[in-house]
């Protein structure tokens, strides 16, 4: 089915078929890195599923390349996932393919979950928001008929030049029924993400906590009343993917990337009891200090855990509890760290600055808390105030936001609030050397040394993005990567814009 060159949202064709038997869908995507994609090649396995031929192409490093492997398939569909700092990078790239050839666009992912006016954009066709897993099959199934604009989580562009936003469905409760994420397509594309043997996985999906800053305290809220948020995949369903990849790709090392891993504890002791014997590798997770028992962490380290990760974000209570609504003592932190340890796990830390009050003394004093419980590598991220969350409504409230939404950043590069610019300058500067701050005490003596204007933020991102790469491999990961895949992820890593 070739569409007409104008947006879809035009009319339906005149001579549309009453129901798509086989459509062309493209997932195009900016760029890959160096971190697994899990949410794009679900949704295209869903569709390959159901007969349907999907492609994965990707438009940032070759757009004439993009666009001639487009005009080649000629997609019914072409399908975004987008955060939203990549919201003005998608919509140019939509533009530009509109330009070239015809087809219907689908936006999804965070920002159309949480900003509903993109809908409005004059080159986006139709949207989804939220969870994709019912809508998009539903939306494939009635492509091209009248029925199509009744699918839920979706939004259109009308022929009459109105919008329509359909309410959301329930939440998936069965994530077994679902099939494994099509890696295929992205394996294909990024020869790194194929040969390095730590891969990701996803053992569930939902957070039960409400953090300010986090998508998961909107996503609570959009969901209420439609099912239950935390979901977890049998522990046979979760081994069964993990054998998959690994008969087909090199796998050694296993990072889940859930929100909170084992927050049901009868699913955690059987992981345990059984992942040692039937997979057997050493594997990654994340963690809430406040989840952490004795009994949480043995568990973990039965079932093979080398590494947790777990969110510190600030040192100062006064931050982290009334600003980003963690509700985390240091006293609880520092006995989760204990136990952890006790237990012979590694400890990757989650920190955050540039949030909204805080101070130069105050990003001291959350280097100073990962010194104190001894992480094995922190991570440290600038603070974004993403539309949907808390975050976002108590900067418009206190001033730290303009009236206009500002261009969000990604949350490793820079500060987006209102505050003074030697500060953000200062808080930049801190970011590229934290890591290093915590594991070299001495350094901060240098503190009042540290570079004031922009002139050295080109040689210090080249420095953070070395130091980062190397250590978290060494200290972290309990996998050898063969050389030419730690060159090919270091070439990508220190030349895309973004870290990962």
């Amino acid at each position: 089915m070739s569409l007409p060159a104008q947006p879809f949202a035009a009319g339906v064709r005149p001579d549309a078929p009453q129901r798509v038997a086989r459509l062309k869908v493209a997932f195009v995507i900016n760029r890959i890195g160096v971190v697994d994609m899990l949410s794009l090649p679900l949704v295209a396995a869903i569709a390959r599923e159901r007969g349907h031929r999907v492609a994965l192409v990707e438009y940032a490093p070759n757009p004439r390349k993009a666009r001639a492997e487009l005009e080649a398939l000629a997609p019914d569909i072409v399908a975004y996932s987008v955060t939203s700092n990549e919201r003005d990078d998608y919509l140019a790239i939509n533009r530009a393919l509109k330009k070239a050839l015809p087809f219907f666009a689908v936006f999804g992912g965070p920002l159309p979950t949480y900003s509903p006016e993109l809908i409005r954009q004059d080159s986006v066709d139709a949207m989804c928001r939220g969870e994709s897993d019912r809508a998009f099959p539903q939306f494939l199934e009635t492509f091209g008929t009248d029925a199509m604009y009744d699918v839920p989580n979706f939004s259109f562009q009308m022929p009459d030049a109105g919008v329509r936003e359909n309410p959301l469905t329930d939440l998936i409760a069965d994530l077994d029924s679902l099939p494994f994420p099509a890696r295929d397509l992205v394996y294909a594309k990024s020869r790194f993400l194929a040969l390095n043997p730590i891969k990701a996985f996803m053992a569930g999906r939902g957070c039960p906590y409400e953090c300010a800053h986090c998508f998961n305290s909107a996503y609570r809220r959009l969901y209420r009343g439609k099912g239950r948020m935390l979901r977890t995949k049998g522990v046979s369903r979760l081994i069964a993917e993990i054998q998959d990849v690994r008969s087909k790709y090199p796998l050694t090392f296993v990072r889940f990337h859930d929100d909170v891993f084992g927050a049901d504890r009868a699913w955690l002791a059987e992981f345990a009891e059984r992942f040692p014997k039937e997979v057997g590798l050493p594997f990654s997770c994340y963690v809430r200090p406040n989840m952490v028992s004795d009994e949480h962490a043995q568990l973990l380290k039965k079932a093979r855990c080398h590494a947790a990760y777990t969110a510190i974000e600030c040192g100062n209570e006064h931050l982290r509890n009334q600003v980003l609504r963690r509700h985390l003592t240091n006293e609880q932190i520092i006995t989760a760290a204990d136990r952890l340890k006790k237990a012979g796990l590694r400890i990757f830390s989650f920190n955050m600055i540039g949030v909204p009050g805080e101070t130069e003394d105050d990003i001291f004093e959350t280097i100073a808390l990962n010194e104190r419980i001894g992480v094995d590598f922190s991570d440290v991220s600038i603070f974004q105030p993403f539309p949907g969350t808390e975050a976002y409504d108590y900067c418009k409230e206190h001033g730290f936001l303009d009236e206009d939404a500002p261009e969000f950043s990604d949350i490793y590069r820079a500060s987006v609030l209102n505050i003074d610019p030697a500060l953000k300058q200062r808080i930049y500067v801190l970011h590229k050397l934290f890591t290093l701050m915590v594991d070299h005490p001495s350094s901060r003596r240098l503190r009042r040394f540290l570079p004031k204007s922009a002139r050295f933020n080109g040689l210090l991102n080249v420095f953070y993005r070395f130091y980062y790469g190397y250590f978290l491999h060494r200290r972290i990961y309990a996998s050898q990567i063969p050389l030419t895949v730690q060159l090919r992820g270091a070439a990508i890593v220190l030349f895309s814009r973004d870290r990962i």
